[in-house]
């Protein structure tokens, strides 16, 4: 019989186990609805019901989902494989499960999870891998402030008189995953960035902060 677990999608150069797949498509859930809770709040979503979740989760999904998966993917798989190192993408259950939980205070506790690498001996080879995926986030939120400056919008309606422009909101999320993943602390790509080449992480942060309070 075969074993669909070890079944290995290949695009150009980055290849996906049907597991890595799962794990991708649950957490860009998880976190979509996560924000989508917390921006609502429990009360809008008890007096106006599903219908409103639906349609914010689908918002969130195109915004913080997005830009949850192009850090992950186009950022640290895609550069770790072009380094011919094994890379895979990991949901951690416990804090999704978490995160959804938290989102009904209106807080959101963002760690879906993590891509696993393999085979680094090289602190330069791990810096540059950590650092790909603040890269895409701060490309992406350059093209989204462009488009923004330039007049262009992508607004949905939420409720009421309410609605989020998907253009300005990815901007801003796209911004602040950048910055948030470079601080120096803990388990954060900041700190494996820092250790491998301190000028690389103060152009990057510095880059970053700037996005997040609008002065680029």
């Amino acid at each position: 019989m075969l074993n669909t677990q070890y079944i290995r999608y290949s695009f150009d150069a980055m290849q996906f186990s049907v597991g890595e797949v799962r794990d991708l498509i649950k957490a860009w859930i998880a976190i979509s609805l996560a924000f989508a809770i917390a921006t609502l709040g429990f009360g809008q979503i008890s007096t106006l019901g599903l219908p409103l979740l639906i349609r914010a989760f689908a918002i969130y999904s195109l915004t913080v989902g997005v830009a949850f998966i192009a850090h992950e993917v186009l950022g640290h798989k895609f550069l770790a494989q072009r380094f011919h190192l094994f890379a895979e993408f990991r949901a951690d259950d416990f804090f999704l499960i978490l995160s959804i939980l938290l989102s009904f205070t209106g807080f959101v506790f963002a760690a879906p999870g993590a891509v696993v690498i393999g085979g680094v001996t090289r602190i330069d080879t791990y810096g540059k891998v950590a650092a790909g995926g603040a890269v895409v986030n701060i490309f992406l939120a350059l093209a989204f402030s462009f488009l923004s400056n330039a007049g262009v919008s992508l607004v949905l309606p939420l409720y009421g008189g309410n609605a989020i422009d998907l253009v300005s909101t990815s901007y801003q999320i796209n911004s602040w995953l950048a910055l948030f993943n470079l601080l120096p602390l803990g388990i954060l790509d900041g700190t494996k960035v820092l250790a491998w080449d301190r000028k690389v992480w103060a152009v990057l942060i510095t880059v970053s902060a700037l996005l997040v309070f609008g002065i680029i």
